[in-house]
């Protein structure tokens, strides 16, 4: 009896090995940028929800210049966060305050230049 020495199951098996570990290589990008995109849009969530405290530290802020003209905090407390506060008496009635907060390894940060009779804020720079 003679052995036949046949390659035509090779070329079969290499096409499915190929395409196999394309299908395997595409899956994984696939998987990766959906996992990528997920704890991007989780940041950008809690990036929002830190300049929602924020602002309500600025508007806890004005809030006090507008009943005191010569109060000068040191911080700023809502029902939420606690954002320090580092003020500056330009003279007259000229005042800077620059509002920071951090929170879940986000740092935010409002520098305000105002006119504190009245309050009248006339640059407002967000960080």
């Amino acid at each position: 009896m003679k052995m036949k020495d046949s390659q035509e199951g090779a070329v079969l098996l290499y096409l499915v090995l190929v395409v196999g570990l394309a299908a395997v290589a595409m899956m994984s990008a696939l998987a990766t940028s959906g996992y990528n995109s997920f704890f991007d849009s989780d940041e950008q969530v809690r990036s929002v929800t830190v300049r929602n405290h924020l602002m309500g530290c600025v508007d806890e802020l004005l809030i006090q210049l507008n009943e005191d003209a010569d109060v000068a905090p040191v911080s700023v407390q809502t029902l939420d966060v606690v954002c320090p506060v580092a003020f500056v008496n330009e003279g007259g009635d000229n005042r800077s305050a620059d509002v920071t907060l951090v929170e879940e390894n986000i740092s935010r940060s409002i520098h305000i230049e105002m006119t504190v009779n009245g309050v009248t804020v006339s640059q407002f720079t967000e960080e």
